[in-house]
């Protein structure tokens, strides 16, 4: 071997010899071959027995308390865990001079407080204080255990009276994906401020004030989650003089932006509504109004209204309706793409419920800065700069095998299917052969 053992001095070195090695072996095991002399025996006897003596005779030292126990990290119990004190939330807003709530003529102030304490377990306080212009103070108290409520808005109008004001506090519900709220309409009354009206669990956040035509009463307007992927329907909250009326606009309005020829923006405000139908769409949209600009609802700007009327029949996807359901297919309400390769984003609103999800197309015709229909293809389209093709990816008459069509545009503009492949990468192929 290469490698040798290291000597030291207190090992036992063995001779190269093999024969030499063997002796001394045989010499270990065989022991001395001579007794030791008595009187030596007698000597290391009697030391043996005075060591003894003194071993017995020493005084235990006591053990050094001062430093502890040497213990594996492992073998300590785990500290206990250190949790944090829950935090004390407190939200406040305050109207201030803009207020009359005992229609005396002279400005109050009035201040909401909402104070959530985990300690308690008790839910949020809310604590709603009216100092009166004459210098009365009134207080209205109460506690909602289920929630922990934050202040969203804190409003004041002539919604009961047209001499007085009555308060409207909107409160945001914790932890609610959608926005929820508890609404709260607020007047003193009898010396007392009382709740007059509380709204429904399904409303969301959005309340505000509206005037109420040829009325010096205003309106409140509550938004009411319709689903979560779309945005909510107003219902107008009125009094009437013994009671409230609650009543809903019966539709709601879905809003997406564009962008057309020379970067000009465009707002689509799709108005959708619940249908009763047992067989069909549960939501459609009934119109789509194109307005100029990045907002909507401004008649000045208004440039199109677009009806599932105005589309001309098609024997692919024959229903008359734009649908609203489309939102397990795509990720926004309409697909937004130039799909003619013009620079200017073209729409399409989904138009079949069966498997394929047809969508109808419509493109910017710049020349009349109008949207114009365009065609129907299913699903979402792959574009393909090159050649300026598109692909559809779709089902067979069979609804079990995708098929996908390669489709190009004529001198005219007019769409033309090309081919059908079997899978997608061999559809992009195709659209790539001329280049």
């Amino acid at each position: 071997m290469k490698n040798k053992m290291p000597r030291t001095p207190l090992s036992t070195h063995l001779s190269r010899s093999a024969r030499e090695t063997e002796i001394r072996i045989r010499n270990i095991f065989s022991g001395p071959k001579k007794r030791p002399p008595l009187p030596f025996l007698i000597l290391m006897f009697s030391i043996c027995i005075f060591c003894g003596n003194i071993v017995s005779c020493q005084m235990a030292e006591p053990a050094d308390v001062s430093e502890p126990a040497s213990s594996s990290q492992e073998d300590l119990p785990a500290p206990p865990e250190q949790k944090p004190e829950a935090e004390v939330r407190e939200y406040s807003e305050t109207l201030e001079n803009i207020v009359d709530l005992d229609g005396d003529g002279l400005m109050d102030t009035a201040t909401a407080v909402v104070r959530y304490d985990p300690q308690d377990g008790n839910g949020s306080t809310i604590t709603v204080t009216a100092v009166l212009g004459r210098g009365e103070t009134v207080e209205r108290q109460w506690t909602e255990e289920e929630y922990y409520l934050s202040i969203d808005s804190f409003s004041a109008g002539n919604i009961t009276s047209p001499d007085r004001d009555a308060m409207t506090l909107e409160l945001d519900v914790f932890g609610s994906t959608y926005g929820a709220t508890n609404v709260y309409i607020l007047e003193l009354d009898g010396g007392e401020l009382t709740e007059c009206y509380r709204s429904e669990d399904n409303s969301i956040t959005g309340t505000y004030h509206e005037a109420r035509e040829g009325s010096p009463l205003c309106d409140v307007r509550i938004p009411v989650l319709v689903d979560k992927w779309h945005n909510p329907e107003y219902y107008t909250l009125s009094w009437n003089g013994t009671g409230w009326d609650l009543v809903g606009d019966g539709y709601f309005t879905d809003a997406e932006t564009i962008t057309v020829t020379g970067g000009r923006v465009l707002t689509l405000a799709l108005r959708g509504r619940v249908t009763d139908e047992q067989f069909g769409p549960h939501l459609i949209y009934d119109q789509i109004q194109v307005f100029d600009g990045d907002m909507m609802f401004n008649p000045n700007k208004l440039l199109q209204t677009i009806t599932p009327e105005d589309i001309p029949a098609d024997d692919r996807f024959p229903d008359p309706y734009f649908s609203a359901d489309g939102h397990t297919t795509f990720k926004t309400q309409v697909q937004i793409q130039d799909v003619n390769f013009d620079g200017a984003e073209d729409f399409a609103v989904l138009c079949d419920s069966t498997k394929n999800q047809g969508c109808r197309w419509f493109r910017w015709n710049q020349g009349k800065e109008q949207f114009e229909y365009g065609f129907s293809l299913a699903g979402e389209l792959e574009t393909v700069p090159q050649g300026q093709k598109l692909i559809e990816t779709c089902y067979a008459e069979d609804f079990d095998t995708l098929v996908y069509n390669v489709y190009g545009f004529n001198n005219r503009g007019w769409l033309i299917l090309e081919g059908s492949w079997d899978t997608l990468a061999a559809a992009q192929d195709a659209c790539k052969e001329d280049f």
